[in-house]
């Protein structure tokens, strides 16, 4: 059986389709990694261009989305800080309870100067990580607010967390 040239394109599209499919999570993750290894180097341009490859490449990488929204949130641009709000927001579609994504949109909203926005994604962020230094965040954001009230109750969480997390015993203390 003689197979044409024109079969053998078809069939190594299809062959490709299916790889692209199969290895579209792996290829964003190497993607996210070329990004990190820009930014170590200080390619700040760069990471973002490869974060921005790897979302594109499979929207539903938190990591990349992560990353990404990071990487915005601390440039002083306030067009970038949006970016990283809408980033996360989208990833957190998919993942409401992810304290990355949530300290991330937390980063972006303080640039951006949405204090209570920013204050409830970080004590988002820290219940759904039980990590001390988001609730920490919460409690200096309701500080900003001259919520004392708040503050105490996010840095008591801080504690349950992490009971030697001394930042939140010195807020106490206070």
């Amino acid at each position: 059986m003689i197979i044409t040239l024109r079969r053998r394109i078809a069939l190594a599209a299809i062959a490709l389709t299916i790889a692209g499919g199969m290895f579209r999570a792996p290829l964003a993750t190497s993607l996210v990694t070329r990004g990190d290894d820009a930014l170590r180097n200080g390619d700040r341009a760069g990471s973002v261009r490869y974060y921005r490859r790897a979302l594109a490449l499979d929207p539903h990488c938190a990591r990349a989305a992560d990353r990404l929204a990071l990487t915005l949130a601390m440039q002083h641009d306030p067009a970038d800080a949006r970016a990283a709000v809408a980033i996360a927001s989208a990833a957190l579609d998919a993942a409401p309870t992810d304290p990355a994504l949530l300290a991330d949109r937390g980063l972006a909203e303080q640039r951006l100067r949405r204090w209570s926005d920013a204050e409830a994604d970080f004590a988002r962020a820290g219940a759904a990580g039980q990590d001390p230094r988001y609730d920490h965040l919460a409690g200096r954001l309701a500080l900003k607010r001259h919520d004392r009230d708040a503050a105490r109750q996010y840095f008591r969480s801080a504690l349950k967390h992490d009971p030697t997390f001394a930042p939140a015993r010195a807020a106490l203390a206070q």
